[in-house]
């Protein structure tokens, strides 16, 4: 399998968590891509995979290793363990045990029934917003402490200001703009 090493995936894994299937991404063979959830949040990366890669657990360890590594792409063959291979010259430089640790969510149904799964369907509004920037609204906006900050956005066409309001403190308002085209 490859896969950009600089993507973090393990800001979507839930490495804390009491259930360990959602501790590392998921390799889909068939569907030919890694899928990362945490049971809030899901992403699902494309990728490319070999004759001899198989379904199963992909060590976020890993990944992390190749970006340490500052691999451009990293090659990590998934079958039985998983093991890191030097892109250039083919051979591993490191190799780590995927541990099956129960059954995988059905990602490919909560794509399918929030209508996510196809382009088919088009958005009631499509709106470009800079991810750092609802980031720093959010934390800006919220102050309770041991919560994580909760806002709304609201959305009026593709064109306007996104409003951003603190779900727990409405009278907390942010704007932020569409990134142009």
């Amino acid at each position: 399998m490859k896969i950009d090493p600089k993507l973090k995936l393990e800001k979507i894994a839930s490495v804390k968590d009491a259930r360990p299937y959602l501790r590392d991404p998921h390799l889909d063979v068939k569907n030919k891509c890694l899928i990362a959830t945490d049971g809030h949040k899901l992403v699902c990366i494309p990728v490319e995979v070999s004759p001899t890669d198989t379904s199963g657990p992909v060590p976020l360890d890993a990944i992390k290793d190749a970006r340490k590594r500052k691999l451009e792409s990293a090659e990590i063959v998934c079958n039985g363990d998983a093991t890191l291979i030097d892109s250039n010259s083919g051979l591993p430089l490191s190799h780590y045990e995927r541990v099956d640790s129960g059954k995988f969510p059905d990602y490919e149904r909560v794509l399918q029934s929030n209508g996510l799964a196809d382009d088919s369907e088009v958005p009631v509004v499509s709106v470009r917003l800079n991810a750092k920037c609802v980031l720093e609204l959010a934390q800006a906006l919220s102050s309770k402490r041991g919560h994580e900050p909760i806002i709304r956005l609201d959305i009026f066409d593709d064109s306007r200001a996104v409003r951003v309001v603190a779900e727990n403190e409405p009278d907390r308002v942010g704007v932020l703009m569409p990134c142009r085209k």
